[in-house]
């Protein structure tokens, strides 16, 4: 948990102002939730209010998100860019539609049992973080003479940790204000920097599915956890920031012993469940699962090395 919000303050601030460096106005999407929240709390207190912009697009999304994000423009001042792209999402599953029909290609209608079934909602969720990014590289340079940053939105656990975000979406940032902290902690530095409690206790959901709080991100990790045949309930802690979840508590103990991603990862089952239970030693191995699975979003692209073609005789 946080020791001096005072100081981590002051150090995310310093931060920010490294990592916008050259800019004189900054961007930063607002979804309305607590963690975009808290960085744009942070950026006007390292750029001054008016020389932040924040955007809300909404595609489908739950009215609540729009209302928490003008709250927040109205409590720091910084100015909020809102669309509503509803019709060009919907033109481009249309068009995509009858692309896929011509090429004889299976396609699932949103919210059908068949796109259920099949794993195709996962492709409409992606469109609609994707729908994000163009606007986001857009507005950010168009607010700072060509230069822009895009600050982004993800804490510790989910970004740093569990890799829980779209890589050309949310993931599509040009740094990470937040990565060192768990969601306990985002919400008490929140509350200490004056975001709105009901943006604080708020069901951390990403509203892609359209169907509001439904879709949220406990019960996402949860069910990819009971997918790979651990039946473990995934948390981010109390919604008031006041008990840490299972995921920060693994994320320390990682940072400590390297259960996850350091030179305890090769600990078995058994070992784990002696020292901490076989219900966090579950959890411990569904976390170097997802590990491995997302390296994806963060490493450089894999390649042809120009090298090994040279040694193969292929290229001079």
């Amino acid at each position: 948990m946080i020791k001096n919000a005072k100081a981590l303050e002051e150090t995310l601030v310093s931060k920010a102002r490294d990592f916008g460096a050259g800019c004189e106005k900054v961007f930063v999407a607002v979804s309305g939730g607590i963690d975009s929240a808290l960085v744009a709390a942070i950026l006007t207190k390292a750029f001054g209010a008016e020389n932040t912009v924040g955007l809300y697009r909404n595609i489908k999304s739950d009215p609540k998100h729009l209302a928490d994000a003008k709250l927040l423009e109205e409590t720091f001042g910084f100015r909020l860019a809102h669309f509503d792209l509803n019709d060009e999402y919907d033109s481009i599953v249309a068009k995509t539609k009858a692309e896929f029909e011509r090429l004889g290609l299976d396609f699932a209608d949103e919210f059908s049992l068949a796109a259920a079934e099949s794993g195709m909602c996962n492709a409409y969720e992606s469109l609609k973080s994707r729908f994000t990014t163009p606007l986001a590289g857009f507005i950010s340079k168009m607010i700072d003479s060509g230069r822009g940053r895009i600050f982004g939105t993800g804490n510790g656990e989910e970004d740093g940790f569990l890799r829980f975000f779209d890589k050309y979406g949310d993931g599509a940032v040009d740094n990470n204000l937040l990565a060192g902290l768990t969601k306990a902690e985002v919400r008490s530095l929140a509350r200490y920097m004056g975001v709105p409690e009901r943006i604080i206790v708020k069901t951390p959901s990403a509203d892609l599915q359209g169907n509001g709080d439904e879709h949220n991100d406990e019960d996402a990790l949860s069910g990819m956890a009971k997918a790979r045949g651990y039946d473990i309930r995934i948390s981010y802690g109390s919604s008031d920031g006041s008990k840490e979840g299972n995921v920060g508590w693994a994320m320390k103990e990682d940072t400590r012993s390297g259960l996850v991603t350091g030179i305890g990862k090769k600990r078995d089952l058994a070992s784990l469940a002696t020292e901490y239970g076989e219900e966090k030693a579950k959890l411990i191995l569904f976390l170097r699962e997802i590990e491995m699975a997302t390296k994806h979003k963060v490493g450089t692209p894999p390649g042809t090395d120009r090298k090994e073609l040279f040694a193969a005789g292929l290229v001079d």
